[in-house]
């Protein structure tokens, strides 16, 4: 059990009740009125305002999950602790295996996109990942989970104090301080569905006295990949499944590529009709010998859906036997936290973190268009190209280690008894190393062609290639500020705080020369380099004007180096029913910006297999339902971007009905101008259906089949809106039989505008439809007596239906359990199920996963924990 901590409760009551609603599914423990040990409460921080106080009468929600409730639900990382909550609505970039970015984890606030929340580590800014795009978006895997304290959401824009990013709102994740004893944890995690492990260990130590106090911890933590293979939804399945004597790629076939060995027939004649018995005329032709089950080979495939209609067969590869789906991760965090009163009126602090984190990632064998090999016995028409699966060369086996260092420095002192101030300054760099073994060298291939090479052992270790990729962001910020408690009004004491900031953001993405060269199968890519610097100022207040009316403004300026200004803007108001202080009411309007990621801006083009729909390919193939495959894709950068802009209003009801029982409901809207866009594979295919085959960014071949896309970013031409209303009921209830405590959160989207076409700026409601669920909720029953303890916590996702047919999709729900007991001095254990049933992730018709990032695949984990607090 945690010991008796009397800073950290008086935080607790200091942060208050908001709108009762902790998004999260476990567990939970909630602050409620203020009692006698009020009278020792001091002034602390608050997420959204820099102003300290005794009391949050803020008038954007605050949502608040202590280190406690993330424990309760069983995770090891801040990163599955946020997962779950209702506000991360459309799910969150998870580590997928085979890029250089999956080592990372992200939130994504509202559906808004991760680059617009904002997260902080004490309030403040970090280095934003470098394999994210150069921009603001945290790496949630590099912060210490057992470091943490509290995560503060305000699921509300917050520009007009934090600057760029906070456009759907914030995560500051609160980090331990004050700790005084030592605490030893161990957990255990066992995957139902494989071999696959969890597992955690923890040492968090500190000591106090009346002049200051030091906190350090270190952490290891550990998740086996998760494979393809074992998964039935994502495991490489084929068949004919029509009778029509073929299997039709990518229409009967899950996991399968056309990179096999195919070959372009030198033989065809375009002006010959086509003949499915006659292999002279079909415009590409699988290799001699192309067998099922031989060395991941799947066999003869109708080449309909890849090269056109009427083209011929290819020789598929199964991907889905060999290919990591999540990546490994093992992490080693630590931290230390300290301050020290260096006189009657300053006070100094530190706080370091340092993470190492390596992540494992496997493709399948290079995929890539090239030469044929002279003598090759399964050319047996003599083509001289084709699409090749180099299984001899290995899997793509991708190791991507990430260095964090983040230190903050300050001091904070008194002028006077109301005027209280701030320096301090940060370092903040982030290193990500991704190394890809057993790709294949052009060049390799070209020289074995060149001099004849015969052996074969020589000839494959010609061909191997590993490639590099050197990710770099770096930022060092000065801050200063000044709080003034400029007068007494009715309901207290009017408080203004006085901000300026300034920082520089270095960005590097390094890649290798012969993957700039464009000599590498299987992997593509060009460095970039890009820098800023950022000045601010921001200003805010509080005016208590009666003992049931607060309002409170802030506003901020911030002057970009390389694109321009922007100002955001902040009025709100918190009040209580005059006579019924039971009902609070708050609302909130503002203003904000989104500076453009550093590689949207001066990024070099690179390469990704991307899966969308090809229309029109289907349309004139006469294929329905059109199937989704990979797609060779380039993205580009765009110096030309603007700062996009947004606009956010809330407003919310909280009613303690009973006593430490509470209901609320919060409606938020936030509207978004010029939003920076990524222009997808399944976009620019899309424009190609409404011009007809006719746009630039799309190459297809003789037949049809699509040969490239060329993607990347823009402004929006068209402004956008998303409208939520968040519900929360919660409370405790004391019995004979033990505690109760009980809650129930949901989130419904009432309007999610998207285009029903990329480009046509034609808008539609997208709440409801698969990908965009109208609501999501969690509820959940903690139960202790004594020293036993039980938790069940459920999470649920409704129903959604296609945009483009009639299908319906069915509501996902699941359940995590844990029981436990607390042995005194001998430490506590818990053990514990997440996803109780084992259930599937939503699954479409054919039986294929339909959201990677909303419904986990994982399956169910039994785990132990155990811990020991002296």
């Amino acid at each position: 059990m945690v010991k008796p901590n009397p800073m950290r409760d008086a935080v607790r009551y200091a942060i208050g009740i908001t709108s009762g609603a902790l998004l999260l599914s476990g567990g939970y423990t909630y602050a409620q009125d203020a009692d006698e040990s009020a009278e020792v409460v001091e002034e602390v921080l608050v997420t959204g305002s820099r102003i300290k106080r005794t009391t949050n009468t803020q008038s954007q929600e605050i949502i608040t999950i202590n280190a406690e409730d993330m424990e309760i639900q069983g995770d090891i990382s801040v990163a599955d602790a946020l997962r779950s909550s209702t506000l991360n609505s459309l799910g969150s970039f998870r580590e997928s295996s085979g890029s250089s970015a999956q080592s990372n984890a992200t939130i994504n606030l509202r559906g808004a996109g991760a680059s617009r929340t904002l997260v902080l580590i004490n309030g403040r800014r970090v280095a934003g990942s470098p394999s994210l795009g150069g921009g603001g978006t945290v790496n949630l895997n590099l912060i210490p989970f057992s470091a943490v304290d509290r995560v503060e959401i305000i699921p509300d824009g917050a520009s007009a104090v934090y600057g760029s990013d906070a456009v759907a709102g914030v995560v500051n994740v609160v980090l331990k301080k004050g700790y005084d004893g030592v605490r030893i944890a161990g957990r255990m995690g066992d995957r139902d569905r494989d071999d696959g492990t969890e597992e955690s260990i923890s040492f968090l130590a500190g000591a106090s006295n009346d002049r200051g106090s030091v906190t350090f911890g270190i952490e290891f933590d550990k998740k086996d990949p998760i494979f393809d293979a074992d998964r039935k939804f994502t495991a490489a399945r084929y068949g004919d499944y029509d009778g029509d004597g073929d299997i039709l790629g990518y229409a009967e076939t899950v996991g399968v590529s056309f990179y096999g060995y195919t070959l372009l027939n030198p033989n065809y004649d375009p002006n010959v009709a086509y003949d499915p018995n006659d292999q002279n005329t079909w415009y590409v032709t699988p290799g001699a010998n192309c067998q099922d089950g031989v060395n991941g080979f799947a066999g003869v495939m109708r080449a309909d859906l890849v090269f056109g209609p009427e083209s011929g067969y290819y020789c598929g590869y199964a991907f889905g036997l060999v290919s990591a789906n999540r990546a490994g991760l093992e992490r080693i965090n630590s931290w230390v936290s300290a301050e020290y009163k260096l006189t009657d009126s300053i006070d100094g602090y530190i706080d370091v973190i340092m993470s190492d984190n390596e992540s494992f990632g496997r493709y399948a064998p290079p995929a890539a268009t090239g030469p044929t090999i002279p003598g090759d016995p399964r050319n047996d028409i003599g083509a001289t190209f084709g699409y090749f699966r180099w299984t001899d060369i290995g899997t793509r086996d991708n190791v991507v280690n990430d260095t964090f260092k983040d230190i903050n420095i300050g001091l904070t002192g008194e002028l006077a008894s109301n005027l209280s101030w701030d320096l301090n300054y940060t370092y903040s760099d982030y290193r990500s190393s991704s190394v890809g073994m057993y790709y294949l060298s052009y060049a390799g291939l070209a020289y074995n062609i060149a001099y004849d090479i015969q052996d074969f052992d020589q000839f494959v270790a010609n061909i191997k290639a590993t490639t590099h990729n050197d990710d770099r962001q770096n930022m060092k910020k000065w801050f200063a500020g000044l709080q003034w408690d400029m007068f007494e009004m009715a309901g207290g004491t009017a408080s203004s705080y006085f901000g300026a900031e300034y920082y520089e953001v270095n960005y590097a993405a390094l890649v290798d020369a012969q993957s700039e060269a464009g000599l590498i199968g299987g992997s593509a890519g060009n460095s970039a380099e890009g820098s800023r610097d950022v000045t601010a100022f921001s200003v805010e207040a509080i005016f208590p004007v009666t003992d049931w009316l607060e309002i409170d403004a802030a506003v901020r300026h911030d002057d970009y180096s390389d694109f321009g200004t922007a100002t955001s803007p902040r009025l709100g108001f918190t009040m209580t029913v005059p006579g019924y202080d039971r009902v609070q009411i708050k609302g909130s309007w503002g203003q904000g910006f989104r500076a453009p990621d550093l590689s949207d801006l001066y990024g070099a083009t690179s390469f990704s297999a991307e899966s969308a729909r090809d229309y029109l390919g289907c349309e004139i193939a006469g294929q329905d339902p059109c199937p989704s495959k990979q797609f060779d894709t380039y993205i580009g950068s765009n110096p030309n971007l603007d700062a996009e802009t947004s606009e956010t209003m809330s407003i919310g009801v909280t009613w303690e009905f009973l006593d430490g029982w509470y209901a609320s409901i919060n409606h938020f809207t936030l509207t978004l101008e010029d939003a920076i866009e990524y222009t997808s594979a399944q976009d620019q295919l899309d424009v190609d259906l409404q011009t007809n085959g006719n746009n630039p960014n799309v190459e297809r071949n003789a037949v049809g089949g699509v040969t490239r896309i060329d993607a990347g970013f823009q402004n929006a031409v068209t402004d956008v809106e998303r409208e939520a209303l968040d519900y929360a009921v919660n409370g405790l209830l004391s019995t004979d039989y033990g505690q109760f405590n009980m809650g129930w959160n949901a989130t419904q989207y009432l309007n999610y505008d998207a285009e029903r076409s990329y480009g046509t700026g034609d808008l539609y409601n997208a709440a409801g439809t698969l990908g965009f669920p109208e609501w999501r909720m969690n509820a959940y029953v903690a139960w202790s007596m004594n020293n036993m303890f039980a938790n069940l916590a459920w999470d649920y996702i409704g129903e959604s239906e296609s945009n483009s047919s009639d299908t319906k999709y069915k509501a996902w729900d699941v359940m995590n359990a844990s029981v436990g007991y607390n042995f005194d001095s001998w430490g506590t254990v818990t053990f514990g199920a997440n996803n109780v049933t084992d259930e599937d992730p939503l699954l479409d018709s054919f039986g294929t996963q339909v959201d990677e990032y909303q419904y986990p695949l994982v399956g169910r984990v039994w785990y132990l924990r155990y811990t020991l607090e002296m």
